[in-house]
């Protein structure tokens, strides 16, 4: 038995390193108003070909929750590709009615790793297959873009709290239920959350990502912050965007 475990902890790990080779660059993507195509290119950093598929969902949130659903608002073009070693592979997001947009729409960009030969018969439970997981956003007439790599030295990066957004915490069992919104008519994305104490001492909820909340929506997540920590007061710091800077974010009223 113990013979058995190491030969899958092996296959696992031979399994997923594979599909590390797929590099995909940018990790997301913006389009300004009346903009029709935008370039993503796939990596292939192993020593093997590899097989890969691009798709293209509508992303709305609702209740909290994010929602994904087929679309054919964005094209890729090629959706199914074959990327050789150590060679790029540039794939082409194409929007077929540029027309400008009135209002921020979102999508999301699954580009998955494909089996070498998918007639082959395989294990079932040891085939890891890596999945990127692309935000992509048309911009709304007269917004400007918000990711560094697309603004331009003139245009400042947005800084501080985006007008409108508030929050609320919620006890849930051993953890909190972080719930923001936002009013704006661009997405938020919030990472690097800390709780300060009433005393000034900082933890660390959530190190890196914690999500987005599109344009005039609101969403939810379970954080790890245990009521006790709660008990004297204190906010919660976040970094909003590409802004380096930690920022409070806007609570109201407490709940307990």
């Amino acid at each position: 038995m113990g013979h058995w475990f190491v030969m899958a902890a092996l296959a696992l790990a031979a399994t997923v390193a594979q599909a590390a080779d797929l590099q995909v660059n940018p990790i997301m993507v913006e389009f300004t108003a009346g903009e029709q195509s935008q370039a993503i290119w796939l990596t292939n950093t192993g020593t093997q070909p590899l097989k890969a598929q691009v798709r293209v969902s509508r992303w709305t949130q609702a209740d909290g929750q994010d929602q994904l659903a087929p679309s054919r608002d964005l094209v890729a073009s090629p959706a199914i590709l074959e990327v050789a070693a150590g060679e790029q592979q540039l794939v082409r997001l194409i929007r077929p009615n540029p027309a400008p947009a009135t209002a921020e729409m979102a999508y999301r960009l699954a580009i998955d790793e494909l089996p070498a030969d998918a007639s082959a018969p395989r294990e079932p439970g040891l085939q890891f297959l890596l999945r990127y997981s692309v935000p992509v956003f048309v911009l709304a007439e007269g917004n400007q873009p918000l990711s560094p790599s697309r603004r331009s030295a003139t245009t400042p990066g947005q800084a501080g709290v985006p007008a409108g957004v508030s929050a609320s915490l919620e006890p849930q069992g051993e953890t909190s239920l972080l719930s923001v919104a936002n009013p704006g008519g661009q997405r938020i994305r919030l990472s690097n959350l800390a709780w300060i104490d009433g005393g000034g001492q900082r933890t660390e909820v959530v190190p890196g990502l914690v999500g987005y909340v599109l344009a005039g929506q609101r969403m939810q997540w379970a954080i790890p912050l245990a009521p006790p920590l709660r008990a004297n007061g204190g906010s919660l710091k976040v970094r909003f965007n590409d802004d380096p800077n930690d920022q409070t974010l806007p609570l109201e009223t407490a709940r307990r």
